[in-house]
C-alpha cells in the first residue's frame, strides 16, 4: 500500500504541471517586418479604393512626399485634400511583383501596378512601377515617400 501512494504521489507530481501547461495555449509569434509591410500596402491600397482619408492619414507621415507616374509632386497635404474633394478617386488598381526589403528601421517596396483613377474629371489609367519607403518612427511604420514610374509600352 505504501508503494502505491508513493507512486501515486509521483504520478501527480509529474502530471499537474504537465496539465497546467496544456491549459495555456501557445502564443502566436510576432508577425514578421515583412508581413507588417504588406499588411500596410493592403491597407493603403484599400484605403485609395474607397477614398478613406482617415486610414491614409495614419499611413502617411507628415513629411510624405508623393511623386505621381506624370512627374507632378504632392506633399500629404495637397494629396488628401484631392481625394478628400473627389479630385482624384482611384476606381481599380492591380498590384503584382511586390517585393519588401527591410533595412534597420527602414522598409523599401517595389512593385508592378496598373490603375485607373479619376483625377480632375479625366480618366487615366497607369501601368507602372512604384517605390514605397516606409520609416519606423515612435514605434510605427509610416509611408514617407512613394514614387511611380509609367511604363511605356515597347509596341
Amino acid at each position: 500500500m505504501k508503494r502505491f501512494l508513493l507512486l501515486l504521489a509521483i504520478v501527480i507530481a509529474y502530471a499537474v504541471p504537465l496539465l497546467a501547461q496544456e491549459t495555456n495555449p501557445p502564443k502566436k509569434p510576432a508577425p514578421s517586418i515583412k508581413d507588417v509591410i504588406l499588411k500596410l500596402e493592403q491597407d493603403w491600397e484599400d484605403a485609395l479604393l474607397k477614398s478613406d482619408v482617415t486610414v491614409l492619414e495614419r499611413l502617411y507621415a507628415d513629411t510624405m512626399i508623393y511623386t505621381h507616374s506624370s512627374g507632378s509632386v504632392d506633399d500629404k497635404k495637397r494629396y488628401l485634400e484631392n481625394i478628400r474633394s473627389g479630385n482624384t478617386k482611384y476606381e481599380s488598381m492591380k498590384r503584382d511583383e511586390i517585393n519588401v526589403r527591410v533595412y534597420g528601421n527602414t522598409a523599401l517596396v517595389t512593385c508592378h501596378w496598373q490603375v485607373n483613377v479619376m483625377s480632375a474629371g479625366n480618366k487615366v489609367n497607369t501601368n507602372a512601377r512604384y517605390l514605397h519607403v516606409y520609416v519606423r518612427q515612435n514605434n510605427r511604420w509610416q509611408l514617407v515617400a512613394h514614387q511611380a514610374t509609367r511604363l511605356v509600352s515597347s509596341e
